[in-house]
């Protein structure tokens, strides 16, 4: 914190103020309204008249589509562009099957034919004449469909095609588990045409739709067994009765045992039925069928005083989930209706399906989903299917606004709702956690923290669907989003907030708004300019930091300066508190930051607070600013400085708060030969949200060397954002059978880059390592750089590393000096959606070396000059752990057999290995050329000559490779080639242990890194 003024000087002067003491607060930085769109406002119209049939042996679809397609454009139309969205499971070559491999996902690409999809059958006329279809040379699912005869603005067209659909395997949204059917952009559909042009757009699982609105008049002929949930509104008395017979059935269902647990599919009735479903005013009809199905019933009377029938139809998995689904949806077309405004439609259905994409897909007036994510489905009704936007270019305005509203509906039955209550967190989990007393909105900023303190934060608008991460589709789009409006609507206050929430929804409703068509409408019912909101807090990563600069007493009122150093303008919310932590009063500045940055000199702002009962003032006590840092965010009343509290020990991770402040701890234990069980504890604070300062000492106590070994690190992370997304800088000291380590280093961490988000990181280090026993110390230099880069089929790697190695006798005063250049490449491709080859490409050189020459690279593996493994027996007394010859390291020349082979001079070795289909086994070769010595030669020391070696065998992966055990079974360490005896054949048994593996530190951030 920054001029703090001392409390009791203040009290002497009674009159004084604060622009007596300080420069005068800059004003409230100006910020732009939105831009008024670009050219008149116009909406395409669509009337669809569909007949379709499911065959359900061949799971297919046979139809005929005729559509009545207005131009309401002031330009007339050569073409229409159309979506044939099954066409996106055609094969490896679309943009669905490209963007799987690109998030890890590789059932598809292994799919056989029968497995996949398509649409085909077309035949377009308009007006009865003939039409030509040009099929997208990139994108099999977008055609433009060129007129016999321009489409003059005004006029109106009829557009008819047959159609077949192969419905694939369920591998996104349209699909099929046996006769378990999700019949979800199905037909052939025009693309939107609006004020900003045409909007063609391949289908994609992350990054949903922009659709045309219209009517709907769809017949649908299937088994007559099958029960189906479906846009719009059933016209089949018969069939109304049926579905009203099986609610009355499941609600005299009392526990789940009355439902049963089987989920067999019955056969399919002889007799078919036709259901015809009508509706106006939706872009999209989608249908699910299923003859497992139950069904349940009720009603939500809305506040004008009209019904909305609300269904929910679910196999006998988990069928209380579903009851209480029932609810849920009552709650949200109840509660997003007073928020937002009325939901339009007769009806709203929720079903059970075997989807793959996600907890939940949503289309007007019908969802599948799982139960626990039926608030949000049924949400995205007013936000996707009422205001319907390109949910493509600008996802937030649809997952972020609706993730908003179905928190708020949680949060009214369970003030935990959200990430916490989605976890399954115990009320004692929760306390153990130091997590007690948050509000929901704490954890709710969690996941977009955790993204930018570790410098992988994107923002809100910007990048379109398909640029986020997978990590942060999630992360950004839903929760920052959900996120920054609660902290808005904090801003304005809740019910202003929710009259310009509901003007929007009354301007746009049934239209195709914009980013700026929402802004326009929040400045109008508040009043305010809202720029700095949404045209700068949307669209940037900007770090967003406030302090508390100086607090005075007068009589009856607490005044408060407020400070920031953040570039743009921001509001901040500012919090009186008593002395047990209770928020008495919130009080928000007028936006403000520092847009002149002057360095000694923060942008304030004056806040009056009443004084009763108040013990100190924080910032954003209610956890709705997005900032990551909070502990520097209070002033205490009482005394001149912040009293220092007591630091709460929580296992595991916790959330950082401003009343609390933790460390986080986990029990170690460890096994060494030489240091025997080892057991400890590591302390450290939380790695989910990486502090500019980030420690961790994890001591341990070896019983077999009665000696206190272990691990401590300090780092200082700075996220600069533009030429490296995290900068580390770290110092490391490291305890273990009698050496001990010192390494201070330097990592960059730079941007991803292309269209596989490759990976780069440049790191500088120096490692200092003292072998206590012999009284020498080496020290490495190490100039580094690392790829990774790839998708879920194939991926490479390259590390590049340049030693100065230095070794020193202090005894004797002798000592060695080289310089070493290694470089490693490694590729990986699945041949199999289980089974993979992996490749690598080692070679390495000492380009410079004196007369004592002492250092050296390993056939077998490398000397680990840096104390990088975790050897379980490094001084070699073990007849079957010890280091190099039992346990390897996988890195130099990385051969899985050993055999005494070492060069200070050049070495290069190819490793391959390959896993075995339908077993847990893989398979090895590795071949090696090299200026080498060889320990194992009868008249050893022998001087460098040229060899090559080689060796084959099995591996045994355990653990998720986590431990690898290789049998060589032939190669250069048998005499012939073979073993001569069962003995030396076991005796070459190796194994790798990858304990790095396991840090929670370093998966968490290769996981945000994805």
């Amino acid at each position: 914190m920054k001029n703090l003024l001392a409390l009791g000087v203040l009290c002497l002067l009674p009159g004084l103020s604060f622009a007596q003491q300080k420069p005068k607060a800059k004003p409230a930085a100006k910020t732009e309204s939105a831009a008024p769109p670009a050219g008149p406002y116009f909406q395409q119209d669509v009337k669809y008249s569909i007949d379709v049939a499911l065959d359900d042996q061949k799971h297919e679809l046979t139809g005929k589509e005729e559509l009545v397609y207005t131009n309401n454009s002031p330009q007339a139309l050569p073409f229409i562009w159309f979506h044939l969205w099954p066409n996106a499971y055609r094969d490896n070559s679309t943009a669905f099957a490209k963007e799987q491999l690109r998030h890890g996902e590789r059932q598809f690409y292994f799919a056989s034919a029968a497995q996949r999809g398509y649409i085909d059958g077309l035949d377009f006329k308009v007006n009865g004449q003939a039409a030509k279809l040009e099929f997208d040379p990139e994108n099999p699912d977008i055609a433009k469909l060129v007129l016999p005869q321009p489409l003059a603005a005004g006029a109106t067209i009829t557009i008819s095609t047959p159609f077949h659909v192969k419905l694939p395997n369920s591998f996104s949204r349209m699909g099929h588990v046996g006769q378990s059917y999700q019949v979800t952009q199905w037909y052939p559909k025009p693309a939107v045409l609006d004020r900003r042009g045409w909007h063609p757009m391949p289908y994609l699982s992350q990054g949903e739709f922009y659709s045309e609105f219209g009517s709907f008049d769809v017949t649908i002929t299937l088994p007559s067994n099958y029960t189906v949930g479906a846009t719009g509104e059933l016209q089949n008395p018969d069939e109304q009765a049926r579905l009203a017979g099986l609610a009355a059935e499941s609600a005299n269902k009392k526990t789940a045992a009355d439902y049963g647990e089987d989920l067999s599919f019955p056969a399919s009735a002889p007799t078919t039925k036709t259901l015809r479903y009508i509706q106006d005013r939706v872009h999209d009809f989608a249908w699910f069928a299923d003859k497992r199905f139950n069904v349940l019933k009720d009603a939500v009377t809305l506040p004008s005083g009209r019904k909305v029938d609300t269904w929910v139809l679910f196999t006998n998995r988990n069928p209380e989930d579903w009851v209480k689904g029932l609810q849920d949806l009552n709650a949200a077309i109840s509660n997003y209706s007073k928020w937002v405004g009325e939901y339009p439609y007769a009806a709203a259905t929720a079903v059970d399906g075997a989807l793959v994409a996600g907890g939940g897909m949503e289309y007007p007036m019908v969802t599948v989903t799982l139960p626990e994510a039926i608030v949000h489905e049924a949400g995205h009704n007013w936000f996707y299917g009422i205001l319907a936007s390109n949910e493509r270019d600008f996802p937030w305005l649809d997952e972020g606004v609706n993730t908003y509203h179905h928190l708020r509906v949680q949060e009214l039955t369970n003030p935990g709702a959200g990430i916490l209550a989605e976890s399954g967190a115990t009320p004692k989990i929760v306390k153990a956690l130091g997590l007690e007393n948050l509000p929901s909105s704490a954890f709710n900023l969690a996941p977009y923290q955790i993204a930018a303190s570790h410098g992988a934060d994107q923002p809100v608008q910007g990048p379109g669907s398909a640029a986020y991460s997978g990590a942060n589709y999630g992360s950004i789009v839903y929760f920052k989003t959900a996120a920054l409006l609660k902290y808005l609507a904090g801003y304005l206050g809740q019910d202003v907030f929710d009259r310009a929430m509901q003007a929007y929804y009354q301007e746009w409703k049934f239209k195709h708004p914009y980013p700026e068509d929402m802004q326009v409408a929040f400045e109008r019912s508040t009043g305010q300019k809202l720029g700095w909101f949404f045209k700068e807090m949307l669209t940037n990563t900007q770090e967003y930091n406030a302090d508390i600069g100086a607090i005075a007493v007068f009589n009856d009122v607490v005044k408060v300066l407020v400070a920031t150093d953040s570039p743009t303008p921001w509001a901040v919310p500012v919090s009186s508190v008593d002395a047990q932590g209770k928020v008495l009063e919130t009080l928000w500045t007028t936006p403000f930051g520092n847009t002149e940055p002057d360095p000694e000199e923060d942008a304030t702002s004056q806040l009056n607070f009443k004084r009763e009962n108040v013990a100190a003032i924080v910032v954003d006590a209610n956890y709705v600013a997005p900032q990551l840092n909070r502990r520097d965010d209070r002033l205490k009343l009482s005394g001149s400085l912040p009293r220092w509290e007591p630091l709460r020990l929580r296992p595991l991770v916790s959330l950082e708060r401003w009343d609390k402040s933790t460390l986080n701890w986990l029990p170690v234990a460890g096994y060494n030969t030489s240091d025997k069980f080892m057991l400890g504890a590591a302390f450290y604070n939380s790695p989910l949200t990486p502090k500019k300062i980030q420690y961790l000492a994890m001591p341990m106590y070896a019983f077999g060397s009665n000696e206190l070994n272990g691990i401590g690190s300090i780092q200082l992370n700075v996220l600069p954002g533009r030429f490296a997304r995290r900068v580390i800088t770290a110092a490391t000291v490291q305890r273990f059978e009698r050496y001990l380590k010192f390494e201070p280093s330097l990592t960059l961490k730079l941007p991803h880059r292309g269209f596989y988000r490759q990976q780069h990181e440049v790191g500088v280090s120096v490692t200092s390592v003292k072998n206590e026993d012999f009284n020498r110390t080496s020290s490495v230099q190490t100039l580094e750089y690392r790829l990774r880069g790839g998708n879920s089929v194939h991926s490479w790697g390259g590390h590049l590393e340049l030693n100065r190695l230095v070794g020193d006798d202090t005894e004797t005063g002798t000592g060695s000096q080289a310089t070493l250049l290694r470089a490693a490449l490694n590729y990986q491709r699945y041949y199999s959606p289980k089974n993979k080859i992996y490749v690598r490409l080692f070679a390495g050189s000492f380009l410079q070396k004196n007369n004592q020459q002492e250092f050296y690279m390993g056939l077998s593996n490398s000397l680990d000059y840096r104390r990088q493994t975790a050897f379980l027996d490094r001084q070699e007394s073990s007849p079957a752990l010890a280091a190099f010859r039992h346990q390897t390291d996988d890195r130099d020349g990385a051969f899985k057999a050993f055999l005494p082979v070492l060069s200070n001079n050049w070495l290069t070795t190819l490793n391959v290995k390959a896993d075995v289909p339908k077993l847990p086994l893989a398979v090895f070769a590795d071949f090696g050329l090299g200026s080498v010595r060889d320990l194992s030669a009868p008249n050893f020391p022998i001087q460098t000559e040229t060899r090559s070696y080689y060796d084959a065998g099995l591996t045994v992966p355990l653990f998720r490779e986590l431990l690898e055990f290789y049998i060589p079974v032939v190669g250069s360490q048998f005499g012939n080639g073979l073993p001569n005896s069962r003995q030396q054949f076991t005796d070459n048994i190796r194994f790798v242990l990858r304990l790095n593996n396991l840090s929670p530190f370093r998966l968490l951030d290769e996981q945000i890194a994805k």
